[in-house]
């Protein structure tokens, strides 16, 4: 059975994911800093929960996770062309986002970018382009297995 998901249900997802992805990294330095109290530990387990299943949402039911990591033989022309532009534009973003971040932590003088951050960055490469795909996609069919 197919059921047709919106540009409007893609973007809430998407947004979603992001949003929790900065939570989570957010609440990790604030407990790193004050020793982990309980809230911190909640907020933090939350925001990993909120993160996973807004992934699973917005980029593999949807399927734009495997649509622009597939092999181009794989892929018709259309496919291919919102495949291009949203790696043109993703990686734009992606080179801007690390900028500010690594001037950011020169300029605080803040310890060495942990692993937690690189994560969360590798996370938004290899995420940005679906994620752009799906911003722009008015509807897709989703398969319901």
């Amino acid at each position: 059975m197919k059921k047709q998901n919106s540009r409007k249900q893609n973007r809430v997802w998407i947004l979603l994911n992001y949003f929790s992805l900065i939570a989570l990294i957010v609440f990790f330095y604030t407990g790193k800093y004050f020793q982990w109290p309980i809230s911190l530990v909640v907020f933090e387990i939350g925001s990993v929960v909120v993160f996973l299943i807004s992934f699973l949402k917005a980029f593999i039911k949807t399927k734009y996770w495997k649509m622009v990591h597939t092999s181009y033989k794989n892929l018709d022309e259309r496919e291919m062309q919102v495949v291009l532009n949203a790696l043109r534009y993703a990686y734009s973003i992606f080179t801007i986002v690390c900028l500010i971040i690594i001037y950011a932590f020169a300029i605080v003088e803040y310890h060495p970018i942990d692993v937690l951050l690189a994560a969360g960055l590798l996370y938004l490469a290899h995420t940005l382009p679906a994620a752009i795909a799906a911003w722009n996609e008015k509807n897709i069919s989703i398969d319901d297995d």
